[in-house]
């Protein structure tokens, strides 16, 4: 017995999803990278590799304290 399923096939990769993840954010129609909320641009301009890696991690930037440890 064969399986008939209808498939549709995009053209590119527009409007097709890859993964879902609370880290990352794309919006390729305003240009946005957004991780955890915030600005690919403003994270590598204003913040650390340690203040961003606690982003990723945890799930906000750390205060001055938790950058500490």
């Amino acid at each position: 017995m064969s399986d008939k399923r209808s498939e549709v096939v995009a053209a590119g990769l527009e409007g097709v999803v890859a993964g879902e993840t609370a880290i990352c954010r794309i919006d390729g129609e305003k240009g946005e990278l957004l991780y955890r909320g915030y600005s690919i641009a403003d994270l590598a301009e204003r913040s650390s590799f340690e203040e961003a890696a606690h982003l990723l991690w945890l799930g906000e930037l750390p205060d001055k304290r938790g950058l500490a440890r």
